[in-house]
């Protein structure tokens, strides 16, 4: 994803993807800001759902370039047009949501720690997610191999070679349900679950093969069925999974899968040999090879 920024001398703020521009003058963006804030504690009280909160997706980004403004200290912001260009599936829980608001504040803010700008970064993102968990912000900030543990935030050395050959991401389809319905729907079904050990067990293992440059076929097996347990791997991504293991490989979703339908934004697979075209895979669906960011958000020369 990057994210650029032209100004001129107008009293507002527009920004645009490739299929749409959207606008707001500067004087509705303190009523933006209170009205977002207020809905977020209207959810917390379980007056609202978590996807009654922002009424349209551009809605983020106006509050997220406002609360760079207001953590900075400064007084005003300069008219102009941020241009969003990324290929990173909206909607698939694969973190889009995350780097575009780290984006933004890198861009119009003042954010020198880290921690605090991954802070803010989940400030922003709980008006979409609800209370998800951190890693999305600490991923797109710091980049290359970060772990999450206890509300501890560390970056880990990732071996030179990385992941190795053989990895792809399959991007299946924007899901049907959001992250945050998912993250509200397996509170509700596990809190107090003896799973979440298991969780823990399988992620250390993943870390210490990936510090010490070991297969991660069994974790990322065992992974996948943890997930299905929970119940966001829709069925056809299940399938999809025993194909690969059918071919010696392993595959799991990635981001927070889906409650309905069959779409489960992005997977990741390993295949020891192939491609996966190999594999029956629906019309739609497209894959590309997996490449690590060892940097997190950063400017750009």
């Amino acid at each position: 994803m990057r994210v650029s920024f032209e100004s001129d001398r107008l009293p507002r703020l527009s920004w645009q993807t490739h299929e749409k521009t959207h606008v707001l003058g500067f004087d509705k963006f303190h009523s933006l800001r209170t009205r977002l804030d207020s809905y977020f504690e209207r959810y917390l009280r379980g007056e609202l759902t978590i996807g009654q909160i922002l009424k349209k997706p551009a809605e983020l980004v106006f509050y997220a370039v406002d609360m760079a403004r207001l953590l900075s200290g400064l007084e005003h912001l300069h008219g102009g047009r941020v241009k969003i260009d990324s290929d990173i599936p909206i909607g698939a829980g694969m973190g889009s949501s995350a780097a575009l608001i780290a984006s933004l504040l890198k861009l119009f803010g003042q954010f020198e720690d880290l921690d605090e700008l991954v802070q803010q970064v989940r400030h922003c993102e709980r008006l979409q997610h609800g209370q998800g968990s951190a890693i999305d912000a600490a991923t797109v900030c710091h980049g290359g191999l970060v772990r999450l543990r206890g509300g501890v935030i560390s970056r880990l050395p990732l071996a030179e070679q990385g992941l190795g050959r053989g990895w792809y991401w399959l991007f299946t389809g924007t899901p049907a349900s959001s992250t945050g319905a998912c993250v509200d729907r397996v509170r509700r079904n596990f809190t107090g679950s003896s799973i979440w050990s298991e969780f823990a067990e399988v992620t250390c293992r993943v870390e210490q093969a990936l510090l010490q440059g070991l297969p991660m076929v069994e974790p990322v097996r065992e992974n996948h069925r943890l997930l299905t347990r929970i119940g966001v791997v829709p069925a056809p991504l299940v399938r999809l999974a025993e194909q690969v293991e059918q071919r010696g490989g392993a595959a799991k979703v990635c981001g927070a899968g889906s409650v309905s339908g069959d779409q489960g934004g992005l997977m990741l697979i390993w295949l020891p040999q192939g491609t996966p075209d190999a594999l029956h895979l629906a019309p739609d669906w497209r894959w590309g090879e997996l490449k690590e960011e060892r940097q997190g958000v950063h400017w750009l020369s």
